[in-house]
């Protein structure tokens, strides 16, 4: 990547005369470094270029597909260490790590890697040792260009997400921290710009997670930010235990108070409203540590979940449809309207009607029923909970029926994806684990902790194949947000798990696919974001259902690639796939052959030839 004063320059694409930026154009650089490869979009008339195909040993059916998944964070090129200043008195602000974020920031078709990094504590101590990073992926290989695309950050940063606030075309950066959080505008040229104050998106409490969604239906991404404990750093709150190493342990969150959580409009002039009572974001004691936005009752407004630790879960119901004209005072703008109906849906104790130290957020159809179901993570010795959707009016607990519950009795479980791991057209599962501290002197609580990972056996019921799947998986790590793409373009998806203490990895999907698959970029227009979130696909004449949809968030602290990946494993081809895009338009396409698109709303799928 350039230097500051050689960047790249990228046309704006105009969208009235080309639908999708069809290449970026370079002027200047270093003579050793070449520009972004573009994107080479097929003729929509041509067929859809076919996925590598892959020789597959034989398997016993059976047993299911061995899952395999090899650790490939050196050959890429990755060498991020998140910094979390751990001193040893078990503070509360060093224990929640980071996540990462997949976005295709060049659009050069390839997937670039964000980390949010940490910094010293207390935040009087801050220095510039230390700094969030960035990756591009040139051609397969990963290339740090923090400062270069000027992500310079000191700060202790936490989670992030990723799209288009500004609808220029290219994907954004919202990074939460414990302090002050921060927004980056993508200029389109190779670089970005802090934008956090000038934008009015500045939230300088704890914030963890953060998802970005439409919630009044404007065409434009608003933002929903989680926040955690009101603790302080400066003196820190320490908890004493004699049986310790170092005298003390990290401190119950029933310790500290609740921070509330934000709900910021974007005004669609580059800046957002805060609108958070306003809009009924006001459910008290919510220590949000994960955030997911989706349309969870099928009524085409997308709705926000909250993982709340040791406090119950929000489920925020949008009804705005029913105040359709109450506008944001002294605007045009309408203004979004929320409710917690977190206990009346049944998801905020589990079936048990307990409370949990909840974390990360996972969904996805996993019973292929044609509504959004929703996983999350919690704390050791109590199970994750898997919550089936029913119908839209409500969830049922299936943690012990499905068998996801019982082994995660004994971890602490953080980041979490549902994904077709071995394209059968079922979502299987994976769960990232480690203990908040070193608690190794219980012999009992572990502080690093094996993966869960989770084959749907097509029944309700799920297995944990995790000692079969490679040496990651069979290793112990700290592990904390992870997101999900296809950084080799083989059409699986691939996992980046990132980590305490340990430098974060890159596990490549080597799972033998006797199926090949779809992948479907969706890009917005018309009353829609262009990055469309809450784009649901259904794969229609397929029983039982085949459906993806686009949520904001979701993981923990993490934003996996905004694609939708489809198997198919029913045939050789989806005879007709229905798109239900976020302005409520539907468009159906016909005759879908494997290969990677551009779905572009009203324009239909466009075939990515390989580059």
């Amino acid at each position: 990547m350039p230097g500051a004063t050689e960047m790249l320059t990228a046309p704006r694409i105009m969208w009235w005369l080309i639908p999708v930026c069809l290449f970026i154009s370079a002027c200047g650089g270093p003579a050793n470094q070449s520009p972004p490869k573009p994107m080479t979009i097929a003729n929509p008339e041509t067929k859809a270029t076919p996925l590598p195909k892959r020789d597959l040993p034989e398997t016993d059916p059976s047993a299911g597909t061995p899952f395999r998944f090899r650790d490939a964070t050196s050959e890429l090129g990755l060498d991020f260490t998140r910094f979390d200043d751990m001193r040893g008195e078990n503070r509360n602000q060093e224990a929640n790590g980071g996540g990462i974020a997949l976005l295709d920031f060049d659009l050069d078709g390839s997937l670039d890697l964000f980390f949010p990094q940490g910094g010293r504590l207390p935040l009087r101590e801050l220095t510039s040792e230390y700094t969030n990073e960035f990756y591009w992926n040139r051609d397969g290989r990963l290339q740090k260009i923090t400062a270069n695309a000027g992500l310079i950050a000191h700060g202790s940063y936490s989670g992030v997400t990723t799209g288009d606030i500004d609808e220029d075309g290219f994907p954004d950066l919202y990074v939460t921290a414990y302090g002050r959080s921060a927004i980056y505008r993508n200029n389109g040229d190779g670089t970005f710009l802090d934008v956090t104050e000038t934008s009015g998106a500045a939230v300088k409490s704890w914030s963890t997670s953060v998802a970005f969604a439409d919630f009044n239906h404007d065409g434009l991404l608003d933002v929903y930010i989680a926040t955690y404990l009101d603790a302080p750093d400066d003196p820190p709150r320490l908890c004493k235990e004699p049986r310790s190493p170092t005298g003390t342990v990290q401190c119950s969150p029933t310790l500290f108070g609740a921070l509330d959580d934000f709900l910021l409009v974007n005004d669609g002039q580059g800046g957002f409203l805060d609108v958070t009572r306003a809009a009924g974001v006001v459910a008290p004691d919510g220590k949000g540590l994960g955030a997911l936005a989706c349309d969870l009752n099928g009524d085409g407004w997308l709705d926000v979940h909250v993982a709340n630790d040791t406090t119950p879960t929000f489920l925020y119901i949008n009804e705005t449809a029913e105040s359709p004209n109450s506008l944001i005072p002294g605007t045009s703008i309408v203004m979004p309207r929320m409710q917690d109906r977190g206990t009346e849906f049944g998801i905020a104790t589990n079936g048990e009607g307990k409370i949990t130290a909840a974390m990360g957020i996972a969904h996805g159809d996993y019973d292929r029923d044609g509504w959004t179901d929703l996983f999350v993570t919690n704390f050791y010795l109590e199970t994750n909970t898997l919550f089936r959707n029913m119908g839209g009016n409500g969830f049922v607990d299936m943690s012990a029926v499905s068998r996801l519950g019982p082994p995660s009795r004994s971890t602490l479980a953080f980041g979490t994806e549902f994904f077709d791991i071995d394209h059968d057209g079922w979502l299987d599962l994976l769960v990232s684990t480690g203990h908040i501290e070193d608690r190794d002197w219980t012999k009992t609580e572990r502080y690093r902790m094996q993966p869960h990972l989770f084959r749907n056996e097509r029944n309700g019921k799920f297995t944990d194949i995790a000692a079969m799947a490679g040496s990651y998986f069979t290793s112990a790590w700290v592990g904390r947000g992870l997101a999900l793409g296809d950084l080799d373009r083989d059409g699986d998806l691939d996992v980046v798990m990132a980590q305490q203490v340990d430098p974060s990895a890159i596990l490549l999907n080597e799972t033998p696919a006797p199926h090949t698959s779809v992948i479907i970029k969706p890009i917005g227009r018309k009353g829609s974001p262009r990055c469309p979130i809450g784009t649901r696909v259904i794969a229609t004449g397929i029983t039982p259902v085949l459906m993806r949809d686009l949520a904001g968030g979701g993981s923990f602290q993490s934003a996996s690639a905004q694609e939708l990946h489809f198997s198919l494993a029913e045939g050789s081809k989806f005879d007709t796939m229905e798109c239900t895009w976020p302005d409520g338009e539907v468009e159906r396409w016909t005759n879908v052959k494997p290969g990677y698109y551009i779905a572009i709303q009203g324009r239909g799928l466009i075939p990515v030839a390989n580059r």
